[in-house]
């Protein structure tokens, strides 16, 4: 397992990665490193988490190994995965990864009003792509997920043209550590459907499988539509009395019935390339809270 050995002096004198103050990073500090290689310079990206704990840092090293031997032997350039541990000062602290220079977090421009809703729904395709990548890869099927599906953890490389998923070290194989989502972990709504999203009841965090994985990317795509950005917090009167608005504003049934679907015990299947095409993209559906509360007209009910 390749290692970079760094000392506490080298990393102060590492430039920190600038996030936007509307990115939230609690876990670690990204630091730009520099390094040699044949005769060039090239850099990449340590992440040294604040908790160094050794519970914690086990845990992660568990899921970063498996990541390394896994996409060593079949690269995903969509996936921003770990090259190597970092040690400081002799103790595991972190790990590395590429450093995709020219970005932009996709919570910057999905949460921008400002930015047209064919572009959100054009990146919204491009993560569903690689959900679906996943799910249909016979290595990884059922064995991996991304554990903490939301808005910030994937960017768009301007250079290349493409989305990417970053934060890999909140993934999930199957009997490994289970991550902390943002939008899974403590939500209620969902713990009454136990045989759908199974809760650990030692971590109390959901355990990732392909139900969490849809209801995560469900959650992206409410917040896209509605402007809202916290779609997982809504309680069920403003979840389907929003359902009736995106009814009233043409959106297809077929993809009504999958997102009516994360509270009830059927099958909530986005593994689809075609998912998003029920969404007319020059609609507006946007809603403030205010006034999803006042919504009339009923519920939204599967089958209707």
């Amino acid at each position: 397992m390749k290692v970079v050995n760094v000392t506490k002096r080298q990393l102060r004198k590492m430039p920190l990665l600038n996030l936007s103050r509307n990115i939230v990073n609690t876990e670690a500090k990204l630091y730009i490193h520099d390094f040699k290689r044949d005769y060039g310079h090239l850099n990449d990206l340590l992440k040294v988490y604040y908790n160094q704990s050794e519970e914690y840092i086990a845990d992660k090293i568990a899921v970063i190994t498996r990541l390394i031997a896994t996409f060593e032997k079949m690269p995903m350039p969509e996936l921003v995965t770990p090259t190597s541990l970092v040690s400081l000062d002799g103790e595991i602290s972190g790990f590395a990864m590429p450093y995709i220079e020219d970005n932009v977090n996709l919570a910057l421009l999905l949460n921008n009003p400002k930015v047209k809703l064919e572009l959100k729904l054009q990146w919204l395709k491009e993560i569903l792509a690689i959900l679906i990548k996943i799910n249909d890869s016979h290595e990884l099927d059922g064995k991996f997920f991304l554990g903490d599906i939301h808005e910030a953890n994937f960017i768009w490389d301007i250079t290349d043209q493409i989305v990417r998923a970053v934060d890999m070290d909140s993934s999930y194989f199957v009997g490994g550590p289970i991550p902390i989502s943002k939008v899974t972990t403590f939500n209620h709504l969902l713990e009454k459907f136990p045989n759908k999203y199974v809760l650990d009841e030692e971590s109390g965090k959901f355990i990732p499988n392909k139900d969490i994985t849809s209801v995560s990317f469900i959650y992206m795509l409410l917040n896209v539509l509605s402007g809202c950005n916290n779609s997982h917090r809504w309680s069920y009167n403003e979840f389907y009395n929003y359902l009736s608005f995106l009814k009233k504003r043409g959106v297809s049934k077929e993809l009504l019935d999958i997102i009516a679907n994360i509270y009830t015990g059927g099958n909530v299947d986005i593994y689809n390339a075609e998912l998003l095409e029920g969404i007319n993209e020059d609609k507006d559906y946007t809603m403030v809270r205010a006034r999803i509360h006042k919504t009339s007209g009923g519920y939204y009910k599967n089958g209707e």
